[in-house]
């Protein structure tokens, strides 16, 4: 492969996840939250509503004293509340509360929408072609990041 090829691929990649994330933070403004809120409730959810901070923190590559900042703003607006574990009530576990779902909801709505305003926009072959590559791309991530931990 070409070596424009791949400083282009870092270029686009560079310049689209800050694109994105600035459309992401205007999108989730609207709703009283940000970004970083946002992607916490999405990780509650996908991990049975219940985690702990230091998982928060590592998820989004934030400080423990970021994350906590974040959670503490949650649980202030009804979000998200702390329970104890089970097994150990040392361990405090994050959950979504019913309002924090309905939040997430909102917010899932509106990224739905954007990424449908833009698919309709790309043919069904690029669309079929985006998605393998993309598919391809987290493979070899994974693949990388075993060999990686394996050393």
């Amino acid at each position: 492969m070409s070596e424009d090829k791949v400083s282009e691929f870092f270029e686009i990649q560079n310049e689209l996840s800050p694109l994105f994330a600035r459309h992401l933070e205007n999108m989730v403004s609207a709703e009283g939250i940000t970004a970083h809120q946002a992607m916490t409730l999405k990780m509650l959810k996908d991990r049975d509503q219940m985690c702990k901070m230091s998982d928060i923190a590592a998820m989004q590559f934030l400080t423990p004293a970021g994350a906590t900042g974040i959670v503490d703003r949650l649980i202030h607006l009804g979000f998200v509340e702390r329970k104890f574990d089970e097994n150990d009530r040392r361990v405090i576990l994050l959950a979504l509360t019913t309002a924090g779902e309905k939040k997430l909801s909102v917010v899932d709505k509106k990224l739905r929408e954007v990424m449908e305003r833009f698919l309709e926009r790309v043919s069904e072959r690029d669309r079929e072609a985006s998605l393998r590559m993309i598919r391809k791309l987290k493979e070899f991530l994974k693949e990388e990041l075993n060999a990686l931990k394996k050393k």
